[in-house]
């Protein structure tokens, strides 16, 4: 393989890679959400925020075409540390543990962070979710949870929500460049990614090799 074919492929393939990691994330986080009557266009791509480059300012809930807008905020359980007082959920910290709920002052202006009990006592374990339907993709839990807790809450571009826009505003506004396309694997069950690049010499060089492997 040439070398700027194969410096191509590699490329090609670490997108690819890149690109299966934030989408089986996303899927992962909101598959329980997902509204196929609701639903876009199917598409083996669509338009996801990346979280390490997301500052949660409003653009997401500004930019979209749609109102309101298609982005929404998640809680990752597995990246949660279930604490009694959450940095995305209210701002006053040294309250009481049986006054956050009645006196603690949300992050959320629309107070679609739910805090569940877990385990039954005021200083126990908590479980954080995000209403979606209330959530208008506005960030303010995403910023704080990023800056002083674990990074489990990041938005998302919820797959059934948008509308697959050949040009995303969102994408367009961001100021950290942080929305891209990307390819999502479970609605072509993880095949067709070489499809993409069908007519590329490495590509083509790279499945007549594993062709061989296997013989």
């Amino acid at each position: 393989m040439e070398t700027g074919g194969r410096r191509k492929f590699i490329i090609m393939a670490g997108r690819a890679v890149c690109g299966l990691a934030l989408g089986g994330m996303t899927y992962r986080v909101v598959g329980g959400h997902l509204n196929e009557d609701e639903a876009g266009p199917r598409t083996r791509h669509a338009w996801q925020i990346d979280p390490n480059k997301c500052k949660a300012c409003d653009k997401c809930k500004t930019s979209c075409v749609r109102t309101p807008s298609a982005v929404k905020a998640v809680n990752d359980q597995k990246k949660c540390s279930f604490c009694v007082v959450c940095y995305g959920h209210i701002s006053n910290k040294r309250i009481a543990s049986d006054k956050i709920m009645s006196e603690g002052k949300r992050i959320c202006p629309l107070d679609a962070v739910i805090r569940i009990d877990y385990s039954g006592r005021p200083d126990g374990y908590f479980i954080y979710e995000i209403d979606d339907e209330k959530c208008d993709g506005c960030g303010k839990c995403v910023e704080l949870c990023t800056k002083k807790g674990t990074r489990s809450m990041f938005l998302i571009i919820r797959p059934d929500l948008c509308l697959n826009c050949n040009s995303c505003r969102i994408a367009i506004d961001c100021p950290e460049k942080a929305v891209d396309k990307v390819f999502i694997g479970p609605e072509d069950d993880f095949k067709g990614i070489w499809e993409l690049e069908r007519e590329d010499p490495a590509v083509k060089s790279f499945e007549f090799q594993g062709r061989k492997d296997q013989i």
